[in-house]
């Protein structure tokens, strides 16, 4: 049936996450899942959500049960420049970052565009790559970020569109921008002339202090446009979030908005937007920050464990939901089905780079899984690294 599609179908291709999670099979009855990245169920906010709930269905306004603008609801958007320091017209409302760069893809991209992303980073990025045909430019990672002198050659030597970046707590290596960088990021955004789509799901769940985004540095707001989603500190389920840019690109982006799903909820919106601005929510987030900060700290202690028995290295997160840990044997996607056999799921390297050679690295999430499951979690890794070993070595 394959004449009946549109030559973009035959562009896109299944996130590489989801095809690699659809292509594990499991016998146990209690799987751990350290692939799941999403926030813990305990963390969610559920009693300030409901309380947020009842009084807008008491007081909320009449336009709550219509459809509102692509742009957004008034008083969500008004929330968001006040938290943001930033005049309401730079300001749209999303269906979470998924949508958010979808839309800015669209009104950037054209085929054979050049387009710059981490050389590891979020699947959705390298959707974007198949689906718009694009010239890709992988920039390698360091300590502190992307290394913009690698940038800058590349830029010498390939006209780039645009560059996505992850600043916070990176999916999936958990590196922090440093501002060093940011700054400089911005210099070449300007001298070279490309867009910077800056994806920062993670910011408020960074364990110290935040530096200034992309866009803040940003002294004219034409080089960066900023994405936002309430899905990791708020609920996956909620799907709103917000793009930060110049009137001159919202007035584009919500034209694509338009023919999408003609706007956000109105009540999600309203709901994220009383969730954040009451008085509660700060004491809830460090709340939230503290216990993602135990559970990295617990798995940094499995990982310190790995290092000195199977010389495993890892380098600490800043904030967000992962780690990145590098187990020094490839290919890990043939320890990752004997690990989905002995009951624990991770996500292989592989799933975050158009590298097709086969990795030693691996993403565990340490946020979703219970404490129950985390210790039961490393002992099934711990085993199935060793019976992966052996198997290799001719002694399983």
């Amino acid at each position: 049936m394959n004449h009946v599609l549109s030559d973009l179908s035959g562009k896109i291709k299944e996130n590489a996450i989801d095809a690699y999670m659809d292509s594990i099979q499991t016998s146990a009855a209690d799987p751990v899942y350290f692939s799941v990245g999403m926030p813990n169920g305990a963390m969610i906010p559920k009693k300030p959500l409901q309380e947020c709930m009842n009084a807008i269905f008491d007081t909320g306004p009449p336009g709550l049960y219509q459809y509102c603008g692509a742009k957004g609801f008034e008083p969500f958007l008004s929330v968001i420049a006040k938290k943001e320091n930033i005049p309401e017209k730079y300001v749209m409302a999303t269906n979470g970052n998924t949508q958010g760069f979808d839309l800015v893809c669209r009104m950037l991209l054209n085929e054979r565009d050049g387009f710059a992303v981490e050389q590891y980073t979020y699947s959705i990025a390298l959707s974007a790559i198949h689906q718009h045909q694009l010239q890709a430019v992988c920039i390698p990672l360091e300590h502190d970020g992307m290394d913009v002198d690698f940038l800058e050659k590349a830029l010498q030597e390939k006209s780039l569109k645009a560059l996505y970046i992850i600043p916070n707590a990176q999916n999936p290596t958990g590196v922090t921008t440093s501002l060093q960088k940011r700054k400089r990021i911005i210099e070449l955004a300007y001298q070279y002339d490309f867009t910077i789509i800056e994806d920062d799901p993670y910011r408020d769940l960074l364990f110290h202090d935040r530096p200034p985004s992309l866009f803040e540095l940003d002294p004219m707001k034409e080089k960066v446009i900023y994405l936002y989603s309430f899905s990791k500190i708020i609920a996956p389920a909620m799907r709103t979030g917000f793009i930060l840019a110049h009137p001159f690109f919202l007035q584009k982006l919500e034209q694509f908005k338009q023919v999408q799903d003609a706007c956000t909820s109105p009540f999600n919106q309203m709901l994220a937007g009383t969730l954040i601005a009451s008085e509660a929510w700060p004491a809830t987030l460090e709340k939230q920050k503290r216990f993602y900060e135990k559970r990295k700290a617990w798995t940094k202690q499995f990982l310190r464990h790995m290092n000195e028995t199977e010389q495993w290295t890892a380098v600490e997160p800043a904030g967000g939901l992962f780690y990145w840990a590098d187990v020094g044997k490839k290919d890990v996607r043939e320890w990752m089905g004997i690990a989905a056999e002995d009951g624990v799921i991770f996500v292989p390297g592989n799933a975050f780079t158009m590298e097709e050679t086969p990795s030693t690295k691996i993403r565990l999430c340490f946020a979703f899984c219970s404490d129950e499951e985390m210790g039961k979690g490393f002992m099934r890794l711990e085993e199935s690294f060793r019976k992966w070993k052996n198997i290799r070595t001719g002694k399983g």
